[in-house]
């Protein structure tokens, strides 16, 4: 009976350390992602995108990778990609407008006139810039998750509706990006480069006479009561590209089987995400600027036509850019994106 008794508690001990190693494992194989965001965590883009992306990522890999947001932004919005790379947190997402000349390759996204609906375009920009410039490496020292364009930026105005090309001449306007800077420049408005979060003060200010803008970001900035006026432009004058993003040795230290399992909700997975809650947001800001009595225009073709042989530059030194970046035929991947946009 004794050695009966023996035999049992050593099985029985033999299975609880075998039980608690591999809790100890699992708590061991968690890989916990902090993720700093610039946008305050009830933004519409997280609560309606990135959110439940990171309940995704969790799911998909079984709980072994979890995402937190962090109290705190870390740094500001032009500096996310730094502090992502340098390890201050893991996960942001980015403007890549906001560093001008950085990340030339994904300033396709932000040429103008290249469509109107994010659904679309998210997709289909994070589709072909794996496909023709990831090579490139211009994100080096991180991972992306996914990259996007979102929905098209028109002019925003505080005292007069722009009619003519004469209207925009020598008004001081928000830029978002160095392309939408050059636009304005071959415009001959005055173009000061800020972000979206700076906005509202410099209109509340009377800094400026207006921005270029998304239309949810008239709303999202608490812009609605600062801005009166608004010239939508067929295919848009401008747009941004932005990138989801993770450090790259907190990558690393992700198994193979869940970086796998995470690229599964990730890439154009999580672009289409992104395009549908930009679409909502948009319709939402329409709403609310018609409701604030909003003097809003369509661009007529004369108009259009106009804006399109001004900004002609533009595409054609992008080009320029990117070929020095070592793309072989960036205009065929600037066509295919084209194609994919317009063929839905």
């Amino acid at each position: 009976m004794h050695k009966l008794n023996t035999a049992f508690f050593r099985t029985a001990a033999i299975g609880l350390f075998l039980a608690a190693t591999a809790a100890l494992a699992h708590a061991q194989a968690q890989v916990v992602v902090k993720y700093s965001s610039w946008l305050p965590p009830t933004h519409w883009l997280n609560t309606t995108a990135v959110i439940p992306w990171m309940a995704e990522v969790e799911k998909a890999t079984q709980g072994r990778v979890k995402i937190e947001m962090l109290p705190k932004t870390v740094g500001t919005a032009p500096t996310q990609f730094d502090v992502v790379r340098d390890g201050l947190a893991d996960l942001g997402l980015i403007v890549t407008g906001y560093t001008p000349g950085r990340f030339e390759l994904a300033e396709m996204g932000e040429l103008p006139f290249l469509g109107e609906d994010p659904t679309i375009m998210s997709p289909a920009f994070d589709r072909v810039y794996r496909k023709h410039f990831a090579s490139a490496n211009e994100f080096r020292g991180v991972e992306v998750m996914s990259i996007f364009t979102i929905a098209p930026g028109h002019i925003f105005t505080s005292k007069k509706q722009i009619k003519t090309l004469d209207d925009l001449k020598g008004m001081k306007l928000r830029s978002a990006s160095a392309t939408g800077t050059r636009a304005l420049t071959l415009l001959g408005a005055v173009p000061i480069l800020k972000s979206s979060t700076e906005a509202f003060e410099m209109l509340s200010t009377g800094a400026i006479d207006g921005s270029l803008m998304l239309q949810e970001t008239v709303k999202s900035t608490n812009s609605v009561g600062l801005l009166h006026y608004g010239l939508l432009v067929p295919g848009g004058l401008f747009n941004s590209s932005l990138a989801v993003i993770v450090n790259g040795d907190k990558w690393k230290a992700i198994s193979p089987a869940d970086q796998r399992a995470i690229m599964g909700v990730s890439g154009e997975a999580l672009a289409a995400k992104i395009g549908r809650a930009y679409a909502a947001a948009d319709q939402s800001s329409i709403d609310a600027m018609k409701e604030a009595k909003y003097v809003v225009e369509r661009a007529n073709p004369a108009l259009t036509e106009g804006l399109r042989k001004a900004m002609s530059p533009i595409e054609d030194e992008w080009i320029a850019k990117a070929k020095k970046k070592g793309v072989a035929d960036p205009a065929a991947a600037l066509a295919e994106f084209r194609a994919a946009v317009q063929s839905r």
